[in-house]
């Protein structure tokens, strides 16, 4: 995949109709998702749980603009390319991406993150969210 429309065509994303009460669902776990993240300890012990929990409510987000505009993404990467081609936030989707690597170096490699990694997503996820709240018209 490099772009949305070839996201589309690969079967990565489906073509789906609006769905304001799925993407209204989404944005309620996307908040608790990031309100837990923060009420955990901070620890070593702790620090993957805190991005895997970030990238969730940043992800859901994403899905839930997705569903607004018709979208089913069946990829993460495939957000990417939605919010580079479809929402034209180039700088947005490459912060996401970088997001969407950590978390999967820790799911599927078990990656360590540092502190200060955890530290800048506590800080920086929250803002990306707030950059896609201006997509969203419920």
């Amino acid at each position: 995949m490099t772009n949305f429309k070839q996201s589309i065509e690969e079967g990565y994303v489906k073509i789906v109709s609006p769905d304001r009460i799925k993407a209204k669902s989404l944005i309620k776990s996307g908040d608790e998702a990031i309100s837990s993240a923060k009420k955990l300890p901070f620890e070593d012990t702790t620090l993957k749980s805190i991005i895997r929990e970030l990238y969730e409510g940043l992800r859901q987000y994403c899905e839930a603009l997705g569903y607004l505009k018709g979208y089913k993404f069946l990829s993460h990467e495939a957000m990417t390319f939605f919010i580079k081609d479809v929402l034209n936030e180039g700088s947005l989707a490459a912060k996401f991406d970088r997001y969407r690597k950590i978390r999967n170096g820790i799911n599927y490699y078990g990656d360590d993150v540092s502190s200060e990694t955890v530290e800048e997503a506590l800080s920086e996820i929250p803002k990306l969210i707030s950059e896609l709240k201006r997509y969203i018209k419920l």
